[in-house]
């Protein structure tokens, strides 16, 4: 599973951060992995446009195919 979180996954309808909804997500990734799910989170900031950020996801996701080739 890939997700793509904004801040409105750890922060409160406030815009600060909130513990309790840190802690809701690290929940669920639990809850996922048991159930035999890999999780791989991106925040916001990680999916920025510019050639850093191409660079990383290209990194990533050519790793990912190398760990899940059969």
């Amino acid at each position: 599973m890939i997700e793509c979180d904004g801040k409105q996954h750890y922060a409160d309808d406030d815009g600060r951060a909130s513990p309790r909804r840190y802690a809701e997500m690290m929940t669920e990734d639990r809850e996922l992995r048991l159930n035999g799910y890999e999780v791989y989170r991106f925040g916001g900031a990680d999916l920025v446009d510019g050639p850093e950020t191409v660079r990383r996801l290209d990194a990533f996701f050519d790793r990912l195919a190398i760990r899940h080739a059969a």
